[in-house]
């Protein structure tokens, strides 16, 4: 049985789709830590051609998830480690508080909107313990306000960066509690933002991004 999900009938473009296929098997730890991955390989367990497969792992490599280098040549899935988490919440921090700043500084009215909307959403999530529509409304507010900046590379960075912390605390971390100070900081932010406030849009982004990241690594460590 192949460990690779069915990636028909996904209204992605095919290089998309082979990105999700294996980013998600990565997640699920179909693929294991330090596993090498090859073009031909996939390609064939996919069932389509090498050129969507070498784009995918391009993009792998460059979110993070996969390394270039190691034996037999090809790229491997990245280890667990403390230090992976560390620079995963680091490079998403410097982006985020960005991110805050400039979508209180000339923010799209109607997706500043549409991000306090998924705040809230997330909030009701936490409320009623529903662990997966807290991962749902948390990615959408952190996607939507980053597409609010009106800064097509912004958000798109933005994207990679949230892809990476996502992955590794899903695959690494599975169990790391999730709270309702993390969904009361989207609103903290999000009000700031309507404010116009970026100084303080952009401080309250960057503490909660590390108390995520401190309570992601506290879980971690008790893993291990």
């Amino acid at each position: 049985m192949s460990v690779l999900d069915k990636i028909s009938d996904r209204p992605l473009s095919l290089t998309d789709r082979v990105y999700a296929a294996v980013r998600d098997a990565i997640v699920a730890n179909r693929f294991a830590e330090g596993q090498r991955l090859t073009e031909a390989g996939l390609a064939r367990e996919l069932g389509v051609s090498k050129t969507p497969v070498r784009e995918a792992l391009l993009r792998l490599e460059y979110v993070g998830l996969i390394r270039s280098g190691g034996p037999g040549g090809g790229q491997q899935v990245v280890t667990a480690s403390k230090e992976a988490i560390i620079s995963a919440y680091e490079v998403r921090a410097g982006l985020e508080v960005q991110v805050a700043r400039a979508a209180a500084e000339r923010g799209d009215a109607m997706l500043v909107a549409q991000a306090r909307v998924h705040a809230e959403e997330a909030k009701a999530a936490v409320e009623g313990h529903d662990r997966s529509g807290f991962k749902t409304g948390d990615q959408n507010f952190h996607l939507t306000l980053s597409q609010a900046t009106q800064n097509h590379l912004l958000a798109r960075f933005t994207r990679d960066a949230y892809d990476l912390t996502s992955a590794l605390r899903q695959r690494d971390v599975p169990d790391a509690p999730f709270s309702l100070e993390c969904a009361e900081n989207h609103l903290e932010v999000v009000e700031a933002v309507e404010r116009g406030d970026a100084d303080t849009a952009g401080s309250l982004m960057r503490q909660h991004i590390v108390t995520v990241r401190d309570r992601v690594l506290r879980a971690f460590a008790d893993s291990i």
